[in-house]
C-alpha cells in the first residue's frame, strides 16, 4: 500500500521533541503505517532494543494508564534514548496521564495511533506545544487510481471509496468487505462506549442517508421520542470522534460570519457511505470532493450568498475558493447552479465541478471531477 506521504511525515517530526499522533479511522492504514515505520528505524541504524513496539489490541495486560507506565518503564529502566511506538491506544484507560508522565519523565520519541480523533485534544491540553497530530485519510483518487488504472475508475472509486481493505476487489466483494468494515468500526466505537446500541446505530443510518442536506439531529431524535438532550448530543460527538462523519460548519459569505445551524454532515469515506445508505450520485460526487478538500488541508464550510447556497467555500493560508458541484442527471443546469458563484466579486476563485466534461460558463472555472481530485 502507498504510504509514502504518511511516511515521510513521520520521518520528518521525528526530531521533534514532541508526541506524535496518528488519527484515523479505523481500518485505514495506522497499523501498517507504524509498522513500516518501525522497519524504516531498523534500516537507519536503530538498535531494536531501542524500539518498543505495543498493540494495546492484541495486548489484554495493559488495561489502564498504571500498567502502561510501569510496562515501558521495566523495559526502558536504563535506556539512554527509545523509540515508544503504541498502536491503538485508547483502548488504556486514561492512557494520557502514562504518555504525559513518559513524555516528561523518559528520553522517549513517542508515537501513538488511535481511531478517535478526541486523541490529540488530550494530548493538547497536557502537552499544548509538545504535540504533533498526523491525520489518515482513505486513499486519494490520485493514489486509488495508482493501482486500479481502468477506465472506470472513477465510478469505482466514487462507489468503494479508498478504504486499504477494498482495493482492487471485484464489484461484487467490494460491497461485503466495506460493510464488513462498518461493522467493525461500529463494534470498537460500541466497545470503547457505553450507549444505547439501537439508538446510536439508527443515528449512523440517518446521518448516512442524509450527507449534503442541512439537517438538525436534535428533531430526529425527537421523532423517535427521544427527549434527553444531553444523552443524544454524547452519541453525535461520539460518531464524529470516531471519524465517520465530518460535520461542516455554514458561512454568511458576504458578512463572513458562522451561521447557526444548517449545518451539513459528509461520511469519511465514499465506499463506507455507499455500504451504510442508498444515496444519488450527486452525493458521492460531493461526499469525494469535501474528503479531497479537507485531506488537502483547507478549512471547509458550507456558503450561504444571500438566498443563494455554495456547495463549498474552502479557506487555506488566507486564499478563499468556491465550489459548486453540478448533479450528473440533468436536474439542475450549470447556468443556474453558477448563479451564486457569478454573484461573487470577479476576482473571486471560483469551480464548477462536473462529472464528465467541463460546461461552457461564465464567471467560474469548469473541471470535471477526475481532474479536481487529481488536482489537475
Amino acid at each position: 500500500m502507498e504510504q509514502n506521504f504518511y511516511l515521510n511525515k513521520l520521518r520528518e517530526l521525528k526530531e521533534n521533541f514532541s508526541v506524535k499522533i496518528i488519527t484515523g479511522v479505523r481500518g485505514v492504514g495506522k497499523s501498517s503505517l507504524l509498522k513500516n515505520f518501525v522497519e524504516t528505524l531498523r534500516a537507519e541504524g536503530v538498535d531494536d532494543k531501542e524500539i518498543i513496539f505495543i498493540d494495546c489490541e492484541e495486548n489484554p495486560r495493559l488495561k489502564n494508564f498504571q500498567q502502561l507506565y510501569e510496562f515501558v518503564d521495566a523495559k526502558t529502566f536504563e535506556s539512554d534514548k527509545f523509540f515508544l511506538i503504541i498502536d491503538e491506544i485508547d483502548r488504556v484507560a486514561e492512557w494520557e496521564k502514562a504518555i504525559n508522565a513518559l513524555f516528561v519523565g523518559a528520553p522517549a520519541e513517542i508515537y501513538v495511533t488511535g481511531s478517535s480523533e478526541s486523541l490529540a485534544e488530550k494530548i493538547s491540553a497536557l502537552l499544548p506545544e509538545n504535540c504533533d497530530v498526523l491525520k489518515m485519510y482513505p486513499l486519494s483518487f490520485a493514489e486509488y487510481k495508482k493501482f486500479s488504472p481502468t477506465e472506470d475508475a472513477l465510478q469505482n472509486y466514487l462507489r468503494f471509496g479508498g478504504m486499504p481493505a477494498a482495493l482492487n476487489a471485484d464489484k461484487d466483494t467490494s460491497p461485503k468487505i466495506l460493510r464488513g468494515i462498518c461493522y467493525e468500526i461500529l463494534f470498537d466505537i460500541v466497545e470503547k462506549n457505553s450507549f444505547n446500541v439501537s439508538l446510536f446505530r439508527s443515528l449512523i443510518k440517518f446521518l448516512a442517508s442524509n450527507v449534503g442536506k442541512a439537517v438538525s439531529v436534535r428533531e430526529y431524535f425527537k421523532s423517535l421520542g427521544e427527549m434527553d438532550f444531553y444523552k443524544t448530543r454524547r452519541l453525535l460527538s461520539i460518531a464524529q470522534t470516531s471519524g465517520l462523519f465530518k460535520k461542516i460548519p455554514r458561512l454568511d459569505v458576504k458578512a463572513e460570519t458562522p451561521m447557526i445551524g444548517g449545518e451539513k454532515f459528509y461520511c469519511v469515506d465514499n465506499g463506507i457511505l455507499y455500504a451504510l445508505a442508498e444515496v444519488g450520485e450527486k452525493i458521492l460526487m460531493e461526499n469525494a470532493v469535501c474528503n479531497e478538500l479537507l485531506r488537502r488541508g483547507f478549512k471547509v464550510s458550507v456558503g450561504k450568498f444571500g438566498t443563494m447556497n455554495i456547495n463549498f467555500v474552502a479557506e487555506k493560508g488566507g486564499e478563499k475558493i468556491f465550489i459548486q458541484v453540478l448533479p450528473p442527471d440533468g436536474s439542475i443546469t450549470a447556468r443556474r447552479i453558477t448563479r451564486p458563484l457569478r454573484a461573487l466579486p470577479q476576482d473571486a476563485k471560483k469551480f464548477l465541478i462536473t462529472l464528465n466534461r467541463p460546461k461552457k460558463i461564465d464567471g467560474a472555472e469548469s473541471i470535471t471531477l477526475s481532474d479536481f481530485l487529481l488536482e489537475i
